[in-house]
């Protein structure tokens, strides 16, 4: 049975929306003397500072009268009235735009705004400036001998090697990587040792012996500390204290660092005082320039307004009303989000089967299988896709014709037909579209969304409607963990909240996920001590460290078609959550968008109304279930509709064209421009906001609008200066199962031959690995090996692939013509130089295979002449990536794959208008695979005019020696030489059906990781660099 919970957060905005409406009645002619005078109000002059340092400086030259030029008045003007449409309307914290306050359920409804005096500013300095502080702070050499340090957290041991998460700094962002070093007994006892924090000298001292000087010692641990092996005690916290109060608290225990903890707890005075205005901010960025002399006023400061109220009440029918209509919405059949996870299930089940396998084991790219965009064949570095951000493979435009979307269709075209802005949603609609298997739906859960109406007396009576924005899980504290280090009282609830959680699932530990991807995303991160139990990757935890989980101490199976992790220390299940609002879904590393994923596993974690139509709909009509607005009429105009909206036309102008477009749309006085979670509140009779739609419509080309349904007369809540609009977020509980236990149980006769078995004339070897262990293999084992057999005849032409089914591994092919037996000499000395060369615990397996020639796509005739240019396309490629060493060597490698493929197309005869013609089709193909559209043609072109120097000279074979890749070049030359050579005997008059093929296995076998995607933009350069040549022969012709 689902129940509220006893408390909810209203979300207001710091204006109220009467304040706005004096603005909508103003002819635009006089506003900018209106809005000039609203914002001398220091409190208005502060929201703005905080929200843009910049755009608060321009105001201020304004006021003063020194911002002059009509344009740059018109555009202050703009965006400060977009700002006060903000401000006075949209719910989201956001600095000083909007706050929020814990409120309660009683007899009546009942909500008062106390006036801006009383409402509390919680400011605190960004995450990024916190984080810069307290890394500058660790490595002054005499703070970095006082401090504690500890071993850091993802560091796992694997064979003779420890592995473990470190960052480098690109552009002021932390990227990760997986980093190894060997295993060494003494390494084991410093990790040891630091287990409860050391100093550097007290490690130094538990080193030094008979064997290691005490110089040694120091030399040891400090290239462990800048190695990133060993973490001080500085690196930021985002659960329990806020760290900046814990790093001026340590500053102060420190010894010579009293100017710098002077400075911080000046900061931290000043960021503490209630006082209204600017003056305190330009005070704390003068205090931070001190110590980080490069910081701008940008982002300086995190803002949370809490708002006052005298009451703060919803009454109890109400939310019974909410409460039984939600719990009829969890009937709605819920989308699918955790792919990934299906993922690996699967190639958890093909790797290891019903093993119970160390977590950071099976998430490891080189040794296990990852885990999302980190699987193993994704995780190699690969410069040339940098800037580039590239879908994953295009799906075919297929129509999944499920119930939930025959019913919207059916529902949508009556609508239109009958020329209706509503469908009303009844209860027999919503059982007829539940499904059977419906999992469950989470322990807690909230729902967000707001109460419209004219009074709180109509909202009591039953006469309002609930704007639903949302409803999910798998927490009720996910939407409000940020918040409640401003608010006590918040937090003792969703405390209260999580810890009834637990107790309803003795034997599982629900343990919150302590990571910090970067310094900023701290600011949405950081919350109070919320759960007992915390994962701590890659940061500190805040709970007692016999209650913290390491990853290490995690481990995976796969159970009923269910991941389950279970705690060692604990022999208990572990449910992983994470009571805040971070979007984890893009760029995370793969253990903690592992962890995320987790939460949402077998669970109905989300339910509402989610258009699924098969076409793209012009409008949308508003849908209806009893008192719950699901969706409200939604609007998308394409500026190719509106030829005559032009960027030139004045206010008054966009205002007149506009009116018949509303017309004609039927479009209400009140909308909103949605942009994602944006919203952007515009009345349609007001000049400046049609001005403002209308320019937004021609700088995106296409824009969404939402009817607005609390519109000025359907605010209730009341406060100095009229009625605000409002936001609730309302945490409910359901009466779910107990969760199990996690305990340990503990074709035609002339085609050639397709098939080779072992033992025939070829030997087919796979052999799996990590990306980075087959390029090893590769350098150290294939190519001596062949080198070594072909001298001796034991082998008369070999190639390889790189493979993934969907384990990565290189596939290996070795040929001698008339010896039966060779095989058994080639795999006896593979086995040997495999086990000299390469770490055991490194290779997952070794397997002979049949081979079976892919004859329809390299052709009857050509298949054993295509055999032999793979044998010299592998030669001349594993002598090139021999070459290659360390990042500046994976530059190397994409410039001589693009040379590569020159090459080859000079090797078949392709002229300069042939080779354009030919890469123009090939870009093509590649581009619609990966989805197209003009968002991945703009990157595309951008990161070609990035490169376009170094492609150009990389071409240039005069420009060999400057580039240092003579011996590079000289490897593909021969490669080329016996091409040309072999050509002759070619039965082929056309080569371009195979070109695409020959070309795709090069740089299968250059490129080390992301093939198919950097074989896009390898074409996409390659057709740019055509096109300028032959441009440039036509000019020169003329």
């Amino acid at each position: 049975m689902i129940t509220n919970k006893d408390f909810y957060l209203l979300r207001s905005p710091l204006l109220p929306v009467d304040f706005l409406t004096r603005f909508l009645q103003l002819p635009y002619a006089t506003l900018a003397d209106e809005i000039k005078q609203t914002f001398t109000a220091p409190y208005l002059a502060e929201a703005i500072y905080i929200a843009s340092p910049e755009l608060s400086n321009e105001l201020r030259k304004w006021q003063q009268g020194l911002l002059k030029g009509e344009k740059d008045v018109n555009k202050l003007v703009l965006s400060l009235f977009r700002y006060l449409l903000r401000m006075s309307t949209r719910c989201t914290p956001y600095g000083l735009f909007a706050g929020c306050a814990t409120g309660a359920f009683d007899k009546a409804t009942a909500i008062h705004l106390e006036e801006f005096s009383k409402h509390r500013k919680y400011c605190r300095l960004d995450m990024n400036y916190v984080a810069e502080l307290a890394e500058k702070i660790a490595l002054i050499p005499e703070v970095q001998e006082q401090l504690h340090y500890f071993p850091n957290n993802s560091v796992y041991r694997t064979g003779d090697t420890y592995r473990y998460a470190a960052f480098t700094i690109k552009n002021k962002f932390r990227q990760y990587d997986l980093t190894a070093v060997n295993y060494s007994t003494y390494l084991e006892q410093v990790l040891e040792k630091a287990t409860t924090g050391a100093t550097i000298g007290e490690l130094c001292a538990y080193l030094t012996g008979e064997e290691i000087s005490p110089e040694e010692a120091r030399d040891f641990i400090l290239e462990l500390i800048e190695s990133q092996l060993l973490i001080s005690e500085l690196e930021p916290t985002i659960t329990g204290e806020e760290f900046f109060h814990i790093l001026v608290r340590r500053l102060k225990t420190l010894q010579q660092t009293e100017g710098i903890h002077d400075t911080l707890s000046a900061i931290q005075r000043l960021l503490g005082m209630p006082a209204t205005g600017i003056d305190k901010y330009l005070q704390t960025h003068a205090l931070v320039k001190q110590l980080l002399p490069d910081t701008n006023n940008k982002d300086l400061v995190q803002t949370d307004l809490f708002l006052a109220t005298s009451t703060n009440t919803i009454g109890q029918q109400v939310i019974t009303e909410i409460q039984e209509q939600v719990t009829a919405l969890w009937k709605l059949p819920a989308p699918e989000r955790t792919g990934d996870l299906q993922n690996f299930m699967k190639s958890f089940r093909e790797r290891y089967e019903e093993q119970e396998i160390p977590l950071a084991i099976a998430l490891d790219t080189e040794t296990g299988i990852g885990y999302g965009a980190y699987t193993s064949h994704y995780s190699a570095y690969a410069p040339l896709l940098d800037d580039i951000v590239i879908k994953s493979n295009a799906s075919p435009d297929t129509i999944s014709w499920n119930n939930m979307r025959q019913f919207q269709l059916k529902r949508y075209m009556e609508c239109l037909q009958q020329q209706q802005m509503e469908i009303t949603l009844t209860d027999a609609d919503i059982d007829s579209l539940s499904t059977a298997d419906a999992k469950p739906i989470p322990d807690s859960f909230y729902v967000m969304g707001s109460i419209v109406s004219e009074s709180a007396e109509a909202v009591d009576n039953g006469d309002y409607l609930f704007d639903f924005s949302s409803c999910g899980g798998p927490s009720a504290a996910n939407l409000l963990g940020r918040f409640c280090h401003g608010d006590d009282l918040l937090k003792e609830k969703v405390q209260e909240c999580l810890a009834e959680e637990a107790q309803q699932h003795p034997d599982v530990i629900y343990a919150e996920i302590i990571h910090l991807p970067e310094a900023r995303t701290g600011n949405i991160l950081l919350r109070p001590q919320l759960r007992d139990y915390e994962i701590v990757y890659l940061g500190h935890g805040s709970v007692a460290s016999d209650h913290q989980l390491p990853v290490t101490d995690l481990m995976v199976r796969i159970e009923n078609n269910m991941v389950v992790l279970r705690s060692r220390k604990f022999n208990k299940r572990v449910i992983p959550r994470l009571s805040t609002a971070h979007n984890f879904s893009t760029g995370s590393l793969p253990m903690y968008k592992f962890l995320c994923d987790l939460q949402f596993q077998q669970l109905h974690s989300a339910t509402g109304w989610q258009w699924n139509l098969p076409m793209e709909a012009p409008f949308l009509p508003r849908v209806r279930y009893k008192k719950f607005i699901l969706q409200k009429c939604t609007w998308t105009l394409h500026q190719k509709d509106y030829p005559l909206l032009v960027k030139q036309a004045g206010v008054q102008e966009h205002f007149r064209l506009f009116q018949d477009i509303r017309q004609s749309l039927r479009l209400p006085r009140y909308l909103s421009i949605a942009e994602g979670d944006n919203e952007l509140f515009i009345d349609l009779d007001n000049e400046c906001c049609v001005h403002l739609l209308v320019s937004t419509l021609l700088k995106k080309e296409q824009i969404t609008l939402q009817e607005i349904l609390q519109t000025p007369e359907q605010c209730w809540i009341t406060g100095p200066g009229g009625r605000f609009t409002n936001e609730l977020i309302i945490p409910f509980k359901s009466g779910t199962e107990k969760l199990t236990k996690a305990l340990v149980p503990a074709t035609v006769s002339t085609l050639p031959q397709r098939h080779f078995a072992p033992g025939s004339e070829w030997l087919y070897v796979k052999i799996y690995a990590g990306i980075n262990t087959t390029e090893k293999v590769l350098k150290t084992v294939i190519k001596p090996l062949v080198e070594d057999l072909s001298e001796k005849g034991i082998i008369d032409q070999w190639f390889f692939i790189r493979y993934t089914d969907p384990d990565d591994h290189i596939r290996v092919r070795f040929h001698h013509a008339t010896d039966k037996h060779f095989w058994q000499t080639v795999l006896s000395e593979l086995y040997r130089i495999i086990s000299q060369e390469i770490d055991p615990g490194l290779i997952h397996k070794i397997q002979t295979d049949t081979y079976a020639r892919e004859i329809e796509r390299y052709g009857a005739s050509t298949m054993e002449w295509s055999e032999r240019l793979f044998c010299y396309d592998s030669e001349a490629v594993i002598g090139c990536i021999d070459l290659l060493e360390g990042e500046e060597g994976e530059n190397y490698r994409w410039l001589l794959a693009v040379r590569g493929v020159e090459m080859l197309l000079q090797d078949f005869g392709y002229s300069l208008q042939g080779k354009s013609a030919f890469l123009k089709r090939l870009q093509y193909h590649f581009f619609q695979e990966f989805g197209g559209g003009q968002a991945l043609q703009t990157q595309l072109n951008s990161s070609y005019r990035k490169y376009m120097r170094q492609i150009s000279s990389f071409l240039d074979p005069d420009q060999d020696g400057n580039n240092e890749i003579e011996d590079a070049i000289a490897l593909l030359a021969i490669r080329s030489s016996r091409i040309r050579q072999a050509i002759h005997d070619a039965p082929v008059e056309r080569w371009d059906d195979l070109m695409g093929s020959y070309i795709h296995m090069f740089l299968n076998r250059m490129l080390l990781s992301n093939q198919r995607k950097q074989e896009l933009v390898i074409y996409h350069f390659l057709n740019k660099y055509y096109e300028s040549r032959l441009a440039m022969q036509k000019k020169q012709l003329i």
